[in-house]
């Protein structure tokens, strides 16, 4: 079928570093051009790349070659900033808002909390190489803390580290695959229906839970990790 070979030779191009992290291809109609095809046949190409996560579009601004992973470790007390420095990877991070609110009823269930309880709210994006990869809520029992200034939040681990022993602390993960949709596309520069990858992580203290938060990632961006656990009769 044509439209798997065109989706090859951009993909060997890309793998050859013939086009490099960050290009932008040539507009749709001048690859159909370029490939004597028609735009529908080429669109099946660039959205088989696009699931591979070897393009990734940005809404009204066209397909972009995408940079290399990060690796994200699963169940682990490590801040973004931390994790993509070690990878040599350019990250920062900026805050939507920061601020404390009554929880709704999935935050209630996540921190088992009674009706009418307030707790500190953060929503922030992650950025690598300038380019916003991950949009970040979490939330905290308010009643512990103050309502910070929204320019003094930080990511959750930081922020815990400085009210909270992490060694008496446990993470627990849960992915799932979903896409990108509203606000949150927006945000993330995507178009509506862009695959992501959502992680919904809580952490305790014993039984207790401490904090609870949700990654939404754009798919191309990182590689879930988790490390081995030795087996034993």
């Amino acid at each position: 079928m044509q439209y798997i070979k065109i989706k090859e030779t951009i993909a060997e191009q890309i793998e050859q570093g013939m086009l490099a992290a960050g290009q932008k291809l040539p507009s749709e109609r001048q690859l159909a051009e370029t490939f004597a095809t028609t735009r529908v046949t080429l669109r099946e190409a660039l959205s088989l790349l696009e699931t591979e996560g070897l393009i990734y579009r940005e809404d009204r601004r066209g397909w972009f070659i995408a940079p290399p992973r990060i690796d994200f470790p699963l169940s682990t007390a490590e801040d973004f900033l931390v994790l993509a420095e070690k990878q040599a990877r350019q990250a920062s991070l900026s805050v939507i808002r920061a601020k404390n609110t009554l929880a709704n009823k999935q935050v209630s269930g996540w921190l088992q909390l009674g009706p009418f309880a307030e707790v500190y709210a953060v929503e922030m994006l992650r950025y690598l190489e300038k380019r916003p990869v991950c949009l970040v809520r979490y939330w905290v029992h308010a009643e512990k803390h103050t309502v910070q200034d929204c320019d003094a939040a930080q990511e959750l681990f930081a922020w815990l580290r400085q009210r909270e022993s992490l060694h008496e602390l446990n993470v627990s993960d849960s992915v799932t695959v979903g896409c990108l949709t509203g606000e949150t596309a927006v945000r993330l520069h995507a178009a509506p229906g862009t695959p992501a990858i959502v992680i919904e992580r809580k952490v305790y203290r014993g039984e207790y839970p401490v904090a609870a938060e949700i990654t939404i990632w754009r798919h191309d961006t990182l590689t879930v990790t988790s490390n081995a656990v030795h087996l034993s009769q």
